[in-house]
């Protein structure tokens, strides 16, 4: 496998976006750490790790690798039922089973399953998840530790308990928030989730807040890199499923990444080395305890829109993490709670996108309800279900619409030469050639559709009915049973059934299955030049119904009126 975008040109820009995006990664990691119930030196390891190595494996130059609130969120659920001292050991193992799981996804090259995902399904969920993340901070935000555990339902009984809010721990996550909101309007947006931090966890010293809760308070935090860690094996078997929903969640945004950030060639990524980049990053991140990984598309944007040139400016980003946490890591453990809670809020809201929302629910009522199902599933159900919800109603959705698709039409040749299409006939005529021609899906429902639709031949002589099979590359069983039924219903009258353009492929499956003895190896006319196996089938079908009539009036009239 060539790497390419290691270029050294505009290598200032990878500096700049590098150094700006490390910021984003040390703040923004130790959030989503709290998203997932763990210490935050878990968000500060992940970008050691996941972001470089994904920076070497994916096919996407710009793609950040990195803990997303969607997966950190999920994973905390996820890691709700392990007491809280074990919590880490799960997530480690979480992570790497995860990174497992995108890394086969990649080698089988999978990446073309992302097409079957709905965007208002995921759109839905991505909105769960951004209504989560505010509603999951409200207790750290105000000071209000609610009894409840769904998230909606604690966020209403906080709301009903403004009274026992802590209020200098609601006036430090209140400050946050309105200074992130006008920093992201300054030139100084790249670096307002720091300025905020800073300056409303300053105030808590400043204000003599004592009662306002420390990052500190969490736990010890390094001040060194940390050491590889080997996962607890015998946790496995309790974290295969949840580590499919962070597999499918990160495999879902990161092939947004590669169709939303072209390469510097112009050309878009594979998706299918997007997945092996992204599951060779999270095994890494593993052994250094990192959260569950993938496509961030905010951090993706940022490197973009800070003058990133390279896969170097992924790289950077990992190295000045790394200083961060050796020189200014006893200062983190100062970083305020509230001010953290604040953050995060705004990042949840940032992830609803109100006018894609919109565009969904304009496009059909159907993408409307799909999109809000996965919405009130991700918000009452736990999240790894939710997605799977969300996927099952996608296939749902895409076969129903495969086999509503299917139908028989009837071909027609206009000017001798040119085939027209019209609705296929309700009844098979008589001593006609009928040519007919498959649409859509030939599998499950859409080929009992076809079946429905086909001709009735109860009342039809001396005619011949033509089935094309153009640009099918595999016969399902039911379409198979379907023709084989339709064949001995067209026989039973004397009538003829023909098959034309059947490539190799499927003659051997006609054969194989016996549908060939059926229908007659004379009737088959497997596909060549084109139009051919139409000019012989047709050329056969009038000499057929020629015969067939010359025989009627070679009777007797007295026989003829029995």
């Amino acid at each position: 496998m060539r790497l390419q975008g290691f270029g050294f040109k505009g290598f200032a820009g990878d500096l700049s976006a590098g150094l700006s995006k490390s910021i984003d990664a040390v703040a923004g990691g130790m959030g989503n750490a709290l998203l997932a119930g763990v210490n935050p030196v878990h968000g500060l390891y992940t970008v050691l790790a996941a972001t470089q190595v994904g920076a070497i494996f994916t096919s996407s130059v710009f793609m950040n690798i990195d803990s997303t609130g969607a997966l950190a969120a999920t994973a905390g659920s996820m890691l709700l039922t392990y007491p809280a001292e074990q919590r880490s050991a799960a997530l480690i193992v979480l992570t790497l089973l995860a990174g497992v799981l995108m890394l086969a996804a990649g080698l089988l090259k999978l990446g073309f399953l992302t097409r079957f995902i709905s965007n208002a399904v995921l759109r839905g969920f991505l909105t769960g998840i951004g209504v989560n993340i505010v509603l999951g901070q409200l207790g750290d935000f105000t000071g209000y530790a609610s009894s409840y555990s769904n998230k909606v339902v604690k966020g209403i009984d906080t709301l009903l308990h403004v009274a026992q809010w802590h209020w200098p721990t609601f006036l430090i996550g209140l400050v946050t928030v309105v200074l992130l909101v006008l920093l992201d309007r300054t030139r100084l947006n790249k670096f307002s989730l720091l300025i905020a931090l800073a300056v409303a966890s300053a105030l808590v010293p400043l204000l003599n807040l004592t009662t306002v809760p420390l990052v500190a308070s969490l736990g010890p935090l390094p001040n060194a890199l940390p050491r590889p860690v080997l996962p607890e094996l015998a946790l496995i078997p309790g974290l295969l499923a949840p580590s499919f929903a962070l597999a499918i969640i990160a495999l879902a945004q990161g092939a947004g990444i590669s169709q939303a950030y072209p390469n510097p060639d112009g050309k878009f990524p594979d998706a299918s080395r997007d997945f092996t980049g992204q599951g060779a990053a999270n095994i890494a991140g593993a052994f250094l305890g990192g959260l569950p990984a993938g496509g961030s598309l905010g951090g993706t944007a940022m490197l973009v829109k800070g003058d990133a040139q390279s896969r170097w400016a992924n790289i950077f980003t990992g190295i000045f993490a790394a200083i961060i946490i050796l020189l200014f890591g006893t200062l983190v453990g100062k970083i305020a709670m509230p001010a953290l809670a604040g953050l995060l809020m705004v990042v949840g809201y940032q992830t609803i996108k109100f006018g894609e929302i919109r565009k969904i629910a304009h496009t059909s009522r159907r993408a409307l309800a799909m999109m809000a199902i996965t919405f009130v599933a991700t918000l009452i159900v736990p999240l790894q279900w939710a997605i799977f919800i969300g996927v099952a109603l996608s296939f749902a959705v895409f076969a129903y619409q495969e086999s509503e698709n299917a139908t028989i039409v009837e071909v027609t040749m206009v000017d001798g030469a040119f085939p027209a299409e019209q609705p296929a006939p309700r009844t098979l005529p008589s001593q006609a050639v009928t040519v007919l021609s498959a649409r859509g899906s030939l599998f499950f429902a859409g080929a009992r559709n076809i079946e429905e639709d086909l001709p009735l031949v109860d009342a039809t002589r001396n005619a011949v009915v033509v089935l094309s099979l153009r640009g099918q590359r595999e016969l399902g069983s039911t379409f198979i049973s379907v023709i084989e039924h339709y064949a001995r219903a067209v026989q039973a009258n004397g009538n003829t059934f023909m098959l034309i353009s059947a490539g190799p492929a499927l003659l051997e499956q006609l054969e194989e299955t016996g549908c060939l003895t059926v229908i007659g190896s004379d009737n088959v006319f497997p596909a060549g030049a084109p139009g051919e196996s139409a000019r012989l089938a047709y050329a056969r079908a009038r000499q057929l119904i020629e015969q067939a009539t010359a025989h009627d009036d070679d009777q007797p009239a007295a026989a003829k009126s029995q």
